[in-house]
């Protein structure tokens, strides 16, 4: 029962500690998230303003009738230095074609297909938007685009200043987090498209691009489209991990930082083991201590037991003393009368024959009467009844 209460108040604790650095996983996946989140927003941000400056000179341009290819390039080369985030900004016509930008590219580049640029031909009233994950015409690399409006004196649609940042960048947003062996902090687009991932795994679900995610993250984006926090086993790898994602606030995005078990509950197996050793040491204790109580009560009750027996004996000895000190007083010759059958004493007195042997034996005496004197004693009786002449005298 010892055992038992302290099995019960180990496990308790043990128990109470593993949910202890459960919720301080959660909450240190929700504080990272949050924090990445702010960092990608802030940038984005920027580069809304960067892109709203470049739109704005563009307009200026339209509005004179004269559109500066060299001055919009250059005008697109500072705006770069002003944001080093940026590794081009570009300036398209109301049919998709660069005109110019801050690298020179081409005339012959065509956007139109875009879907970016197709959301900012059809809706006036959409001034910005960011892409999903996207593969550049020119250079075949994964980048990210952010294009702003530009329009006519008139308002109708002229065009749109284009920013793209390679995603390369957020790897180094995220090389300085330490987050465990098995942990992962990485970014998604609307369609569950990587876009980043820190550190990256060699299995296919780790490159970017990938759209493969755990049907458990889609569920929990569609039941919470800001944000969660949750376990789920990782399609990647079928390894179990807590998970928070976030949504940044304007952006098509969902950051995601995650801890494995493997690696946040390094401390709760240290007391685990450090525990089930004490309890070993406590059980082989108790062990040890119930043996030596055990072979101690045996022994109590062994000599409890052997002085029972001997105290039962001495009194059965007393007894069958006794017994032989009675049995001896009425051994040898024992004087009696012939005629009267008194017993003549020690003491030299006489006494009945039945008072003698009560006080020197156990026997006790039944009076009654044998055949032989009963058949005596009637003829006596019938001699002295027909003596009488009167019956009434006998009375």
């Amino acid at each position: 029962m010892v055992n038992l209460f302290v099995y019960l108040i180990v496990g308790t604790s043990l128990y109470n500690s593993r949910k202890h650095y459960d919720k301080l996983a959660e909450v240190t996946t929700q504080n990272l998230a949050k924090s990445l989140e702010a960092n990608v927003s802030d940038i984005l941000d920027k580069m809304n303003i960067v892109l709203f400056s470049v739109a704005t000179e563009t307009e200026r341009h339209l509005s004179s009738r004269r559109i500066d290819k060299a001055s919009l390039s250059l005008f697109a080369r500072e705006q770069i230095r002003v944001l080093p985030e940026l590794d081009r900004i570009v300036i398209a016509d109301s049919s998709g074609t660069v005109l110019c930008g801050s690298d020179n590219t081409a005339n012959s580049v065509n956007l139109s297909d875009r879907q970016y640029f197709s959301r900012l031909r059809s809706d006036p009233d959409l001034q910005l938007v960011v892409s999903n994950l996207l593969k550049g015409k020119v250079t075949g690399q994964w980048r990210v685009a952010v294009a702003r409006r530009v329009n006519n004196p008139d308002g109708t649609f002229a065009g749109a200043a284009i920013g793209t940042f390679d995603v390369t960048f957020f790897d180094k947003l995220f090389s300085h987090l330490d987050i465990g062996k098995n942990g992962a902090v990485g970014i998604r687009d609307a369609e569950f498209k990587l876009i980043a991932l820190n550190p990256k795994g060699k299995e296919a679900a780790s490159q970017i691009g990938s759209d493969v995610v755990s049907q458990k993250t889609r569920d929990m984006v569609r039941a919470n489209p800001v944000t969660a926090t949750y376990k789920t086993v990782f399609a990647r790898d079928n390894m179990e991990r807590m998970v928070t994602f976030r949504k940044a606030a304007k952006y098509p995005y969902y950051i995601f930082a995650t801890l494995s078990p493997v690696d946040y509950m390094t401390s709760w197996r240290k007391e685990a083991v450090g525990g089930l050793v004490l309890l070993l040491l406590f059980t082989s204790m108790t062990l040890i201590s119930a043996r030596f109580l055990y072979k101690s009560k045996v022994n109590a009750l062994l000599h409890a037991e052997a002085k029972r027996y001997g105290d039962e004996m001495r009194q059965q000895n007393e007894e069958l003393n006794a017994a032989i000190s009675r049995v001896k007083r009425l051994e040898g010759i024992i004087s009696i009368c012939s005629y009267c059958k008194k017993i003549r004493t020690e003491e030299q007195s006489w006494e009945q024959l039945e008072k003698y042997f009560s006080e020197h034996s156990d026997a006790m005496f039944s009076h009654g009467m044998c055949p032989d004197c009963a058949a005596e004693q009637q003829r006596i009786f019938r001699e002295a009844a027909s003596s009488k002449k009167d019956p009434n005298d006998y009375h």
